[in-house]
């Protein structure tokens, strides 16, 4: 039986501004299992029993952008995350200025329960609508154009917002093999480090292995750009979408 994984990361700066979250995950998941990837080779242990760590060394990065985040699947270069998860597993990889709010439903559980190799489960960035070709506009665009890169999609080919992430493990290593590929060419192209979220989603959506199962505003909420019509807070802070309690609150 495939696992649900709740993975996040962080170097040691970064750490304390995770707390929060890493104290959510405690409290409220009801993942399989909750892995927090160390990037560094420092011993680390966190006061929460749910919560695994395991180190990344900064030197196992293959493509290391100046934020060290690696949500494009180079997580999978921790020898000791390999050693704790199946190819079958899905695993959902998350940002760190995230609050998880609450359990896994029972359906929640049984959809990515169900994934099959390819799928990808994601959410919205500025809007449904949003573009490779708006966001481009958003990253400061030098004059470098990759040859690698079909110019001509951009403008009907959504971004996403990749701080929340679900694919099976075998997908994420198809997904870090196409990216490790891509990046050396497309990283001259923005200032920006979201060219990371930017070359992901070119990557699942003109790859045509990858099959886009779009994430809804009750499962990833976030205040990159303005919330939208449904979305309330109540007086605790907690968020929600149409009445229902939201999985991952982001940058609230």
């Amino acid at each position: 039986m495939n696992k649900l994984i709740l993975s996040t990361g962080s170097d040691l700066n970064y750490l304390s501004k995770m707390r929060p979250y890493l104290k959510s995950i405690e409290s409220n998941s009801n993942f399989d299992k909750n892995i927090l990837v160390y990037v560094g080779e420092d011993e680390m242990s966190l006061p929460y029993k749910n919560i695994d760590v395991v180190n990344l060394p900064v030197n196992n990065i293959q493509s290391l952008n100046n934020n060290k985040c690696v949500q494009h699947g180079d997580f999978l270069n921790s020898e000791s995350f390999n050693s704790i998860t199946e190819d079958s597993d899905v695993i959902i990889y998350t940002d760190g200025d995230i609050i998880l709010q609450r359990n896994l439903s029972e359906d929640e559980i049984n959809f990515y329960k169900s994934f099959k190799d390819g799928d990808v489960h994601v959410g919205y960035n500025a809007s449904p609508t949003d573009t490779l070709g708006d966001e481009s506009k958003r990253l400061g665009r030098t004059n470098f154009i990759s040859s690698e890169i079909d110019i001509d999609v951009w403008e009907n080919k959504k971004v996403y917002n990749t701080g929340v992430l679900g694919m099976n493990k075998k997908t994420w290593k198809y997904l870090l093999k196409k990216y490790n590929e891509l990046y050396p060419s497309v990283s001259p192209m923005f200032h920006h480090y979201a060219k990371q979220q930017w070359l992901i989603s070119y990557i699942i959506g003109t790859d045509t292995s990858f099959n886009i199962i779009e994430m809804g505003y009750d499962v990833h909420n976030h205040r990159h750009y303005p919330s939208p019509k449904g979305t309330t807070q109540d007086i605790n802070g907690d968020v929600y979408f149409n009445d229902k309690k939201v999985l991952f609150k982001h940058k609230w």
